[in-house]
């Protein structure tokens, strides 16, 4: 299974489509994310330390990266690449997530993914010691030209790359709202894939397990059978309220 774990809410980014921006920046203990450790099932699992936070900029990265490996699970992550020990990553982690949404550095700055030239430099070490068939590149689209980004990655090598549309909830809608202004939901809702075929948990930063990452605003959770309760009386609950993940119900 795929579990992510919201390691941390700082990040010294700004990107105007974060919701994590919201967020009061924190961190995670060490000791609550031991517990979560314990709490998983049995197998081996893939395990992302990747929230809405830089996962480096954790100061115990690290040791939690290690504990991942000494359980026997497969260790991810997404890192924007703005920090020097980026390239360290290789010897801990087989795929690694890279996030770049532009090459155009006044286009960075302007979103607030500032110092494009530092994540170019790291994301070149990357490569140089992982090689590309190891990279994922993560990339939002909130309508910029791609071309140059893409035409980068083919020089590269680089095949893998998800290119996300911008989330239509409402917990990350107030963040573009002059892009996206509002989300109507289908008339007879139905609920999503995470629900009806369970393909992750989500611990948030407060080590709360949630059936996806798209919940931000967890005091408009309370479980995921009441999720299910809310889809079969014929309404979309209030922390799935714009979901693109919602779906309509075909018979």
């Amino acid at each position: 299974m795929f579990i992510q774990i919201e390691i941390t809410t700082v990040c010294n980014y700004r990107c105007f489509y974060c919701a994590g921006r919201d967020m009061p920046a924190q961190s995670m203990t060490l000791a609550l994310f031991d517990s979560i450790l314990l709490s998983l099932p049995k197998g081996r699992h893939t395990i992302s330390l990747q929230g809405e936070g830089e996962p480096l900029a954790h100061r115990r990265f690290w040791d939690m990266l290690a504990r991942v490996r000494d359980a026997g699970h497969l260790p991810y992550l997404i890192t924007n690449g703005s920090l020097r020990t980026t390239p360290r990553l290789a010897e801990y982690v087989h795929m690694i997530g890279v996030s770049i949404d532009t090459l155009d550095s006044h286009e960075a700055d302007r979103i607030g993914r500032i110092r494009l030239h530092r994540v170019l430099a790291n994301f070149e070490k990357l490569l140089a010691v992982a090689g590309p068939d190891r990279l994922i590149v993560h990339t939002v689209d909130y309508g910029q030209d791609r071309t140059a980004l893409t035409e980068y990655l083919s020089r590269h090598k680089v095949t893998r790359h998800l290119v996300q549309p911008l989330q239509t909830k409402s917990d990350y809608r107030r963040r573009y709202p002059e892009i996206i202004v509002s989300a109507p939901m289908p008339v007879n809702p139905a609920p999503c894939g995470y629900l009806l075929q369970p393909r992750m948990y989500f611990f948030n930063i407060d080590g709360l397990r949630m059936p996806c990452c798209y919940i931000k605003d967890a005091s408009r959770y309370d479980s995921e059978a009441k999720l299910l309760e809310d889809f079969a009386s014929g309404k979309v609950p209030a922390a799935c309220d714009g979901c693109r993940e919602v779906r309509s119900r075909t018979s």
